[in-house]
């Protein structure tokens, strides 16, 4: 720790661990015995397949596909030392049709247990510190891409992200001058609801001089509509049977909050999430350019002669840790085999792949535990009705667009 006053975020970071401990255990849990549902259905249909494929002389690669395929739902079921025709619905019930994961299960209990028993102020600084753990786990997340899904999928993520962030900024911005909102509010409203919320927000006040009061209303007013499309983007993708990296792309244009949008994109699943990651890294790298936006659409032309001008601001409040993420897309694409891949057991990069999840664990019990209703009864008035009603506009332009694109365009390979 840094900080001389590190002691305080102990108790918080242990509460958002043995949060993260219990309830990791049991999605574990849940997932298991979904699997070995599954396996008991399965295994006597690849079975007799087998059979037929025997009887008609097949070529052994079939034969050892299917093999391969029971082999797995054999140990899948032997897990919970089932038999076939044994079955666990309520297990595929919470898991698949609730979608009953990790990342619902911290962030419902953590909001339920904030507004209900209330959290005592001496966790409430740890806490604080727990959800930006997210962006280790984002960082670790680059030996998932090569540097083609970059050009591919990151490409197409710019080209949507830059429409949908000028659109946004300057629909909000336009509007809230018209209707007498301050520069200060308007501005980083603007930027909030365009770019990537919080980041975006700290990153633009100081160039439109915006005053602390007017930031707790832009930042409440993100985090709310976050917090309700967070709960409402994966029921509503799958009763639409939105593809998976047509989700990610989604929830990287219409959901203002990193830490929100990894979680909502995770809860989906992890195709979804490798899209959303690299297009959040994609927009990321626009808050430069929306606040040089914001300046010209403000006229603040003598804000670049002050102290604090704006390639200070860019260069202060940028989030460095997306530089991380690149770095390992870069090593993940050399192919170097000192590293090895995320699936090589043993290798450096299987190594940080299989802790990323204990990052966002971490991190969502943070965001859980830090939801309060009261604080987000505080985002109302007029610049929460233009910030919530552009964002809104947003998430519904934006799936028509991904649905207009395709799921090819918006897929992570990988590489390995």
């Amino acid at each position: 720790m840094i900080t001389p006053d590190w002691k305080k975020f102990i108790p918080g970071l242990i509460l958002c661990a043995l949060f993260a401990f219990v309830v990791m255990n049991i999605h574990h849990l849940l997932a298991t015995y979904q699997k070995a549902d599954v396996a008991s259905v399965k295994i006597p249909k690849i079975e007799q397949r087998i059979a037929e494929l025997q009887k008609q002389g097949a070529s052994q690669e079939k034969l050892v596909l299917l093999q391969e395929n029971l082999g797995k739902l054999n140990k899948a079921l032997a897990a919970v030392h089932g038999r076939v025709g044994q079955r666990w619905k309520w297990a595929t019930f919470l898991y698949e049709t609730c979608q009953f994961k990790y990342v619902a299960m911290l962030l419902i209990g953590g909001i339920i247990i904030r507004n209900t028993i209330g959290i005592p102020k001496v966790f409430l600084p740890g806490i604080g510190i727990a959800r930006p753990l997210i962006k280790p786990g984002i960082i670790i997340l680059g030996v998932h891409y090569v540097w083609s899904d970059v050009v591919k999928v990151g490409g197409t993520g710019l080209v949507l992200t830059a429409f949908f962030i000028f659109g946004t900024a300057l629909t909000v911005m336009y509007v809230a001058k018209r209707k007498g909102v301050s520069d200060g509010l308007g501005g980083i409203m603007g930027a909030g609801t365009g770019v990537c919320g919080v980041s975006a927000i700290i990153a633009t006040a100081p160039v439109v001089k915006a005053k602390p009061l007017e930031m707790a209303y832009a930042i409440g007013t993100i985090l709310l509509f976050g917090t309700l499309m967070l709960f409402v983007m994966p029921y509503l993708g799958q009763w639409l049977h939105v593809s998976q990296p047509q989700f990610g792309a989604w929830a990287a244009i219409a959901i203002l909050n990193t830490a929100q949008l990894i979680a909502a994109a995770e809860w989906y699943g992890d195709e979804a999430r490798n899209t959303a990651v690299l297009i959040n890294a994609a927009r990321i790298m626009l808050i430069p350019f929306i606040v040089m936006y914001t300046v010209w659409f403000y006229g603040l032309k003598d804000v670049g002669k002050e102290s604090t001008g704006v390639w200070n601001t860019i260069r202060n409040k940028f989030p460095v840790f997306i530089l991380g993420f690149f770095a390992l897309v870069l090593l993940n694409s050399l192919d170097i085999s000192a590293f090895g891949g995320p699936r090589e057991a043993g290798t450096p990069f299987w190594a940080m792949n299989a802790v990323y999840k204990w990052f966002f664990a971490l991190g969502f019990a943070g965001i859980g535990l830090s939801i309060s209703i009261d604080d987000m009864k505080k985002s109302g008035g007029l610049a929460f009705l233009i910030g919530s009603g552009a964002a809104t506009a947003k998430m519904l332009l934006g799936l028509i667009a991904v649905m207009i694109i395709g799921t090819e365009l918006l897929k992570v390979t990988g590489g390995h």
